[in-house]
């Protein structure tokens, strides 16, 4: 078990390098690739010597356009050509759906510093008697009506990736928070049940307050 335990926190420290070493990979190759037909279209042939910094050319040219199109967004004539393209993009039916999904995803990700859940809980799911991992999102209250008062939305996470998962509104006294870390919650998700916290679990009768409790 302890052999286990270590070969998957191996794979746990090593999987998220990985995959960022593959995506540099992937940018550098497909840069330089641009920037070659690129140049290629205006009649310019690069000499083969100078092909492998084309990537760096490719990748120093994107972030100079990144900080262009940052700069353009802080006065108001950037602002409103910005706005004029997205309200351009919002009139094709297909396009606007996909340019709506991803600005809301980086709209998570970036537009807040921080995105925390209250808490690691247990909830009865998918049927009566057996129980589902979740992380409390926050009370619904009234605000999903005619859905009463009384309602919590939770995230029930997916192994090994928890925000493949799905949002759940549960009856506030059905959930059952645990008295582990969100961070322990988490590698419990991602090692699809094999690295258990240390402590022992301590289940809670009701939530605390407006969903806020130990994370």
């Amino acid at each position: 078990m302890r052999l286990r335990q270590r070969l998957l926190a191996g794979l746990l420290a090593l999987l998220p390098l990985l995959v960022t070493l593959y995506f540099l990979l992937w940018v550098y190759t497909y840069s330089g690739g641009f920037i070659a037909g690129l140049l290629l279209a205006f009649g310019v042939e690069v000499p083969p010597a100078y092909g492998p910094l084309l990537p760096f050319v490719g990748l120093f040219l994107a972030v100079v356009f990144i900080y262009l199109v940052g700069t353009l967004t802080e006065n108001y004539l950037g602002r409103r050509l910005l706005l004029s393209l997205e309200r351009s993009l919002t009139l094709i039916p297909i396009v606007r759906d996909i340019y709506k999904a991803v600005q809301q995803i980086a709209h998570t990700l970036f537009g807040h510093k921080e995105v925390k859940f209250s808490r690691a809980a247990v909830i009865e799911y998918p049927r009566r008697g057996v129980y589902t991992l979740c992380f409390v999102v926050q009370p619904v209250g009234r605000r999903l009506p005619p859905l009463p008062e009384g309602y919590t939305a939770v995230l029930v996470p997916t192994s090994p990736v928890p925000a493949s998962g799905m949002v759940v509104l549960v009856p506030s006294e059905e959930v059952l928070p645990l008295e582990i870390s969100v961070e322990d919650a988490l590698k419990y998700v991602v090692s699809a049940g094999f690295l258990l916290p240390e402590k022992p679990l301590e289940a809670l009768t009701s939530l605390p307050p407006s969903g806020k409790g130990a994370s």
